[in-house]
């Protein structure tokens, strides 16, 4: 089986560590964490990741359209990379996004902030077995 990538698109560092050093521990995927979202298409195109995390950020002034604008340049870039968007569960326009999103194949799933490591460890390797 080829080793599968997943592509981290956050904007905190220390979570993205964590959830890097996590997914090592507990699967056998090669992961890598980028932090400029207007850099994603650009990377996805070198590193054709098979899988992609992208985070709506919870700053004012970034509307949940331009994360999804990046999960579809990600796709663009690599073709079959599976995408799970995170959201913030406190923000209605978000929710709303994701939801729209999803449905319309945007993006894979979408998951809250507060879900816990194991869920998404579980996540990806749902995907992965799904993928193979």
């Amino acid at each position: 089986m080829d080793k599968k990538i997943v592509m981290l698109v956050l904007c905190r560092k220390i979570i993205t560590e964590l959830l890097v050093e996590a997914i090592h521990k507990r699967t056998n995927l090669e992961t890598f964490a980028l932090y400029e979202f207007n850099r994603a298409k650009d990377i996805a195109m070198m590193k054709k990741p098979n899988f992609a995390l992208v985070e709506i950020p919870e700053r004012q002034g970034t509307p949940a359209m331009d994360a999804i604008a990046v999960c579809e340049e990600i796709k663009e870039a690599s073709p079959g990379c599976k995408i799970i968007l995170f959201c913030p569960e406190n923000d209605r326009e978000s929710v709303k996004a994701s939801t729209k999103a999803a449905k319309d194949g945007k993006i894979d799933d979408f998951m809250f902030y507060d879900l816990s490591i194991d869920y998404l460890v579980a996540k990806l390797e749902m995907m992965i077995s799904d993928n193979a």
